[in-house]
């Protein structure tokens, strides 16, 4: 029976020095502590992170061209201009044309503004109108797609980039869809911008009336009327 209690006692003292060795060594650690400006800084650099990040996922799932992945921004005062213009007014639900001859900067114009917009934490996406046509046609065969649905997809990004506009057939119903869908868009105070190698005249008469009263109110025509960066 003593065994036993001094077995225990033995233990019970292993137990205790173990403990007070550990208590020992955290005491003697030394945490460095931070200002709150530190905790802010840090808190800012994580955060920025996430931006980073987030604006890295929007441009990747916004359907941008490979051509035009590889963002460049092109010298030139009127190129700038506009450029200034748009980032300025990102997120006031404006809708604006980008018109000219070919070669003009037109297409990088709006992957530069799409990348501004997922900086700012807003969704982007691209397309032309030739392919949101064809989406809208693909829910004729497949029966799993409504036309609602695809033109709800098309109206829900912060930016939506329409390019080639020049090519729509100009049909009654192919009128009413891209009516519809910047109707939608305008009520929403979401940004639209709309890209042609038409001239101002030609592109306000092919959108028709609704479209281009919409676009002279929120946003106006931008004329990309320099020379084509194409030319050597």
């Amino acid at each position: 029976m003593a065994g036993r209690e001094y077995s225990n006692q033995k233990k019970q003292n292993m137990i205790t020095e173990a403990k007070n060795v550990a208590e020992n060594f955290l005491s003697s650690l030394s945490y460095p502590t931070l200002s709150d400006a530190e905790i802010a800084a840090r808190e800012a650099e994580v955060a920025a992170k996430k931006a980073r990040e987030k604006a890295a996922q929007y441009m990747a799932n916004a359907n941008i061209p490979e051509r035009h992945k590889d963002l460049r921004e092109f010298s030139g005062e009127g190129w700038l201009k506009i450029q200034n213009r748009l980032h300025q007014r990102l997120g006031s639900g404006f809708i604006v044309a980008l018109v000219g001859k070919r070669g003009t900067g037109k297409t990088q114009l709006a992957v530069a503004t799409a990348k501004a917009a997922a900086d700012a934490g807003k969704r982007p996406f691209y397309c032309t109108a030739m392919g949101f046509y064809i989406d809208i046609k693909e829910t004729f065969r497949d029966k799993s797609g409504t036309e609602k649905a695809v033109i709800d997809r098309y109206a829900q990004p912060s930016l939506l980039i329409i390019d080639e506009v020049q090519e729509r057939g100009e049909t009654p119903w192919e009128d009413r869809l891209l009516t519809h869908l910047i109707d939608r868009r305008y009520g929403a105070q979401k940004d639209t911008l709309l890209i042609s190698n038409q001239t101002r005249e030609n592109f306000l008469l092919s959108v028709g009336e609704s479209i281009a009263s919409r676009i002279i109110e929120t946003g106006g025509v931008a004329v990309c009327d320099w020379p084509s960066y194409r030319t050597v």
